[in-house]
C-alpha cells in the first residue's frame, strides 16, 4: 500500500474511535466476546461505576471491581484508550511502525511509546505461542543479519535462527514460527542447532512424524528448502529496515513480531491483535528490560545510606 493510502487508511480509523466511549465499547467486547462475567465468581451481571476516565465493573454477587484494563496489555497505562487503539492498528499494518515512528504520529513521550510498541508484541508472542504448527510441517536452520565472512566464526550481528512452517492446501507456508538460538553449543556458524527442543515446543506432537528437516546448505546429506532460508533473509530486511537492526535482547520479539504478521490477514488482523490485547496480562518496564525489583530496591536502599551519610 503507497504512503498515501496508508495515510488515508489510518485518518479513516482515527475518525472510526475518535472519542473514549467508542474505544470502551470495542474494548469491553474484546474482553468480554460472551457478556460480562466477574473474574472472582464468573457471575455475569454487574452495576457500572462511571466515575473514573475508566468505568468500573462491581459484580452483583461477590462485589468484586474489575476494571476494563485489567489483566490486559494497557493495566497500569495513563495513556487514554484512544491512542492505544491508534497502536495497536499502526502495529496491526503489513509496514507496522517502531518506537519513533509511533510518538510522533500518537503524540506521546519515546520512552512511552517504546513500552507500547512492546506489550503489544508481548500480546503477539503470547498468542502465537499457543498455536502449534500442524500438519507436514518444515524445519531448517538459518542466520539473522548474515553476513559474508572469510572465516567460520560468528559476525557479532549474526545470531543462529530455526525456521519452522506449516504447509497450507496449495504447499505454500501457511504458518510460520522463528526462534532464536544460542551460540554457545554451535562449533561455528555452519554448524545447526539441535532441532529437539523447537520440535517439542512449537510442533504438534502428531504433526512430529511428518516433520522434514531441512538445512539452509547441503551438508550431511541434508536437503535445501530454499522458501524457508529466504523466509529468514526476509525477516533479516524486514527488521532492519524498520528498526535499524535490533540486539539479541529483544530480537525474540522483533521476530515473533514479523511471524504474528506473516501468520495473520491484513484483513482481519487488527480485531485478532486487539482480541489478544484485550486477553494478554501486561509486561513491566523492568522485566522488559532485565532489572528486576530486588535489584532496584537495593539501589534505592544504597542511595539512602549514601544521603543519611551525607547529612549525618
Amino acid at each position: 500500500m503507497s504512503l498515501r493510502l496508508e495515510a488515508e487508511a489510518f485518518s479513516a480509523f482515527c475518525n472510526r474511535f475518535d472519542k473514549e466511549e467508542v474505544c470502551i465499547i470495542a474494548l469491553f467486547e474484546a474482553k468480554w466476546p460472551n457478556g460480562f462475567h466477574c473474574p472472582h465468581c464468573q457471575h455475569p451481571s454487574y452495576y457500572l461505576i462511571s466515575t473514573r476516565r475508566l468505568p468500573l465493573y462491581e459484580c452483583r454477587s461477590c462485589k468484586t471491581q474489575t476494571s476494563l484494563i485489567k489483566e490486559t496489555v494497557m493495566e497500569g497505562s495513563r495513556t487514554s484508550l484512544r491512542l492505544w487503539f491508534q497502536a495497536i492498528y499502526l502495529h496491526s499494518r503489513s509496514s507496522s511502525v517502531n518506537a519513533l515512528q509511533l510518538s510522533d504520529l500518537i503524540g506521546v513521550t519515546y520512552k512511552t511509546a517504546w513500552l507500547i510498541c512492546h506489550k503489544i508484541r508481548h500480546a503477539m508472542s503470547r498468542t502465537d505461542s499457543a498455536h502449534l504448527l500442524t500438519g507436514i510441517v518444515r524445519v531448517t536452520d538459518g542466520i539473522y543479519c548474515k553476513r559474508i565472512t572469510s572465516t567460520f566464526d560468528w559476525h557479532k550481528q549474526e545470531q543462529p535462527i530455526l525456521i519452522g512452517a506449516s504447509n497450507d492446501e496449495v504447499g505454500n507456508i501457511g504458518y510460520i514460527k522463528i526462534k532464536l538460538q544460542s551460540k554457545l553449543p554451535l562449533r561455528d556458524k555452519y554448524d545447526c542447532p539441535d532441532t529437539q527442543p523447537f520440535l517439542r515446543n512449537h510442533v504438534d506432537p502428531l504433526a512430529t512424524k511428518n516433520t522434514i528437516i531441512t538445512r539452509r546448505y547441503r551438508r550431511y546429506g541434508k536437503p535445501i528448502d530454499k522458501t524457508l532460508v529466504m523466509e529468514s533473509h526476509h525477516a533479516t530486511w524486514w527488521i532492519g529496515r524498520l528498526f535499524r537492526g535490533v540486539g539479541p535482547k529483544h530480537l525474540q520479539a522483533y521476530l515473533d513480531q514479523y511471524c504474528y504478521l506473516s501468520n495473520h490477514g491484513i484483513e482481519v488482523v487488527f480485531n485478532h491483535l486487539l482480541d489478544a490485547c484485550s486477553t494478554t496480562h501486561t509486561i513491566i518496564y523492568s522485566v522488559l528490560i532485565g532489572r528486576s525489583t530486588t535489584i532496584r530496591s537495593l539501589k534505592r536502599l544504597r542511595n539512602s545510606v549514601r544521603v543519611s551519610q551525607q547529612t549525618g
